[in-house]
């Protein structure tokens, strides 16, 4: 029975119905002004159902938070990444483009710790009322420092960073709120095994060799989880290499009989190949962040795992 509809062809117990011949006729005419009166609520919105509703949208800021989140978020969920893979993070400038992703964003994801602050005043002025902006970072030891964020090279920071993404992610659509818990439950399961496969890969490397050196100061929570040192040419914000640098680093490497220096692909450079030439090193490569494109960094899994073979492959 239709409440307000059905109702009206019941008879009272205390008033009697004449049984008139076009009754039927005006029931059907009923009918015909309820369905044509649904539809025009559906279309100008008036009635949301599952058909009309929209997937939600998400902007983060790096790729690598993008893959995260399209792992907790699920494939209907369009995720946007405002610097490309790989993008250098420190150098990138905005467009307008970027502006309007946001704006249609129900969620924003940044990292925090000082990598992507440049681009807060943009978010701010981008982001439209009742959106979520979460920081991915916020609640980790040192996150609100100038110290190295690229926290998420200790798979137990990302594993912080999934719980972070899934509250965005519910608190934006609190609908699917248990979708998102299930996800990201099974997708911290993978990042706990990924760390313990890690740990067992890295054995390989005698201790007296496990002395992470790179271009970029990228990796001080890798070395801090696995028990590595690590140096760099330059700090974490990618600043200019400085003469005084390259002979202190040529001296660590001369005097530990260090194997090999790595780099970066979007820092690959002269400098670091010429440092490592003078001391008869070998260069290899390391990711900071993923590459995407169905490259072997492709995933946050796959970077961190070959990181850890091409570690194993040049020190071990």
């Amino acid at each position: 029975m239709i409440p307000g509809i059905d109702k009206l062809s019941e008879p009272s117990e205390n008033v009697a119905v004449p049984q008139h011949s076009n009754s039927s006729s005006i029931i059907s005419a009923l009918w015909a002004l309820l369905i044509g009166a649904t539809m025009a609520a559906v279309a100008c919105g008036g009635i949301t159902t599952a058909d009309t509703q929209k997937p939600l949208q998400v902007v983060t800021t790096t790729s690598l938070l993008a893959d995260l989140t399209q792992n907790v978020a699920g494939a209907s969920t369009v995720v946007t990444a405002v610097i490309p893979p790989g993008a250098d993070v420190h150098s990138f400038q905005t467009t307008p483009n970027h502006s309007i992703a946001i704006s249609n964003a129900g969620l924003i994801v940044s990292n925090g710790g000082g990598l992507d602050d440049f681009l807060y005043p943009m978010i701010e002025n981008a982001q439209e009322d009742g959106a979520v902006h979460i920081v991915a970072s916020q609640g980790l030891a040192g996150a609100s420092t100038r110290q190295d964020p690229h926290f998420w090279q200790n798979p137990a920071n990302a594993v912080h960073y999934v719980r972070r993404i899934q509250e965005g992610l519910s608190a934006a659509d609190p609908a699917n709120a248990e979708s998102y818990r299930d996800r990201a439950d099974s997708y911290v399961q993978r990042l706990l095994d990924l760390d313990q496969e890690i740990s067992q890969i890295l054995s390989e490397v005698p201790p007296s060799r496990r002395h992470l050196v790179t271009y970029h100061d990228a990796f001080a929570h890798f070395g801090a989880r696995y028990g590595w040192r690590t140096s760099s040419l330059v700090a974490n914000d990618a600043g200019g290499v400085t003469p005084n640098a390259i002979t202190h680093l040529q001296e660590r490497v001369r005097q530990e009989g260090i194997a090999a220096v790595f780099t970066e692909p979007q820092f690959r450079s002269k400098v670091i190949e010429l440092a490592a030439r003078d001391t008869g090193v070998e260069v290899g490569t390391i990711y900071s962040d993923v590459l995407g494109g169905g490259s072997a960094a492709d995933t946050y899994l796959d970077m961190m795992r070959l990181n850890a073979r091409n570690l194993v492959e040049l020190l071990r």
